[in-house]
This record gives structure tokens, C-alpha cells and sequence, in this order.
């Protein structure tokens, strides 16, 4: 007893490595927390690259899937706000995904803090020409 009081499980290791669901569930558990609250961002990061290489060039096939400009404008609408919205989404997921969802937040963090820099960077040069 003494050596549980000392060192418990609970300091030493994740809570979910306790946890009565198999190995493989839990795991399951790690990558939808990892990967869910990224799906969005993803997703309009996909439709705003296939809009600008359609003002490039036409592409019939996505010309009836994303066409028109408005999309553009209204898909980096929501590309931004679906970036904002990721650390608070992976931030406050449930117990099962909370552990990926840790993971997913500080990527966004990350991603975020070097997105802002280039943007600055960019402004930098704007103001100096």
C-alpha cells in the first residue's frame, strides 16, 4: 500500500489508460478526437485550393461542382471561421476523444501562431512598398 500511495496510476499515466474499453477502441477514441475537430478546416481548405486552380484554369467537372465566385468569397469565409472555431472545438470534446482532442488543439494553436506571422510578414511588405 504504501507504494500506491506514494505513486499512483493516476499521477504516472493518462487516465484513459485505465479505462475498461480495449486498447483498439481506445485508440479509435484518440484519432476521432485528433481528426474531428480538423475535419472542417480541412474541408474548406480543399474548396478554397480547387476554387482558386479553377480561376486558373477551367475544369468542367468543377465548374458544376464550385462554380462561381461567390463561392470563393463565401469558402474563405468559412475557412477562417472554421479555423477559429478548432482549438475551441478540440479543447472541449468529451472524455472518450478528450485526449486527441488535446493533441488536435495545440496543433491548431501551433498552425494558427505561424499562419499569423506569415500574414504579418506579408502585411510587412505591403506597408513597405
Amino acid at each position: 500500500m504504501s507504494e500506491d500511495a506514494e505513486e499512483s496510476p493516476a499521477t504516472t499515466y493518462p487516465a484513459w489508460e485505465h479505462s475498461p474499453l480495449p486498447r483498439g477502441k481506445r485508440d479509435r477514441y484518440y484519432w476521432i478526437g485528433l481528426i474531428g475537430p480538423a475535419f472542417f478546416p480541412l474541408f474548406f481548405s480543399m474548396v478554397v485550393f480547387f476554387q482558386i486552380a479553377d480561376t486558373f484554369q477551367k475544369i468542367p467537372v468543377l465548374d458544376s461542382i464550385f462554380g462561381g465566385d461567390d463561392l470563393l468569397i463565401l469558402s474563405m469565409c468559412n475557412l477562417f471561421l472554421s479555423v477559429l472555431a478548432w482549438p475551441f472545438i478540440a479543447f472541449n470534446l468529451p472524455p472518450p476523444y478528450n485526449e486527441g482532442g488535446k493533441a488536435s488543439g495545440a496543433w491548431s494553436l501551433t498552425l494558427g501562431f505561424f499562419l499569423f506571422l506569415w500574414v504579418m510578414v506579408l502585411f510587412s511588405y505591403i506597408g513597405a512598398s
